[in-house]
C-alpha cells in the first residue's frame, strides 16, 4: 500500500502475476494488471516474494521474486506501466524483502538467501554491504528509526545501524569548529 495514499494497494500472485489498484478503500475495488505489456514487460513467471511502495515517490515500486536467477528484482518508475530488472546483476539468489532508507530514499536494501545487499543509486548498482548478515538467509527487513532490522533464517536478527546516511548537504553532529559547508 502506498503511504501517502490509502487507496493505491498492490498485491502479487505466486505465478508472478502484479496488480494495482487505485480505489482500494472502495466496497469493490477494481485491479488492473501491471507489467503484461508495455515496452518492457515484467518478465518473471515465479513465485513474487515482496512488493515494497517507494515512501516518497508512490510511482516507484519494487517486485521481488524466488527464484536462484539474477533478475529476482524489477522495478517500476511510472506506476507500472514500464519495468526493468536492476542494472547490475544480483547474485543468482531469491530476494525475500526490499526496504527503502527511511530518510535517504536512493538507499535501497535487498534480504536475499546470501546477506543483505545495498544500493546507494536507486537500485542501479547493488553490492554486499559491509555491515550485518553475511553469507546466511536473510527472511525480512525491518525499519525501526534509522536502524535496519535483518531477521536471518537460524541466525536471529541483527541490528544495522543507519543513522549515520544523511541526507545530501544534511549537517553531521560532530562536525568540527566552523559549523556546517555552505
Amino acid at each position: 500500500m502506498a503511504q501517502a495514499d490509502s487507496d493505491v494497494a498492490w498485491v502479487g500472485h505466486r505465478d508472478g502475476m502484479v496488480f494495482r489498484t487505485t480505489n482500494g478503500t472502495a466496497a469493490v475495488p477494481t485491479w488492473a494488471r501491471m507489467g503484461a505489456a508495455g515496452p518492457t514487460a515484467l518478465k518473471p513467471q515465479r513465485y513474487r516474494t515482496a512488493i515494497t511502495v517507494h515512501p516518497t515517490d508512490p510511482d516507484t515500486v519494487y517486485v521481488a521474486f524466488g527464484g536462484y536467477l539474477t533478475d529476482d528484482l524489477w522495478v517500476t518508475r511510472n506506476r507500472g506501466a514500464d519495468w526493468a530488472p536492476p542494472a547490475t546483476a544480483l547474485p543468482p539468489a531469491p530476494v525475500r524483502a526490499v526496504a527503502v532508507h527511511p530518510r535517504r530514499s536512493d538507499h535501497v536494501y535487498l534480504s536475499t538467501d546470501v546477506g543483505v545487499l545495498a544500493s546507494e543509486d536507486a537500485g542501479v548498482r547493488w553490492s554486499p554491504t559491509n555491515e550485518g548478515p553475511a553469507n546466511c538467509s536473510v527472511d525480512d527487513l525491518i525499519w525501526m528509526g534509522d536502524t535496519l532490522i535483518a531477521i536471518t533464517h537460524g541466525r536471529g536478527m541483527v541490528w544495522i545501524d543507519l543513522s549515520g546516511v544523511r541526507m545530501p548537504g544534511e549537517c553531521h553532529l560532530r562536525r568540527p569548529a566552523g559549523g556546517c559547508p555552505r
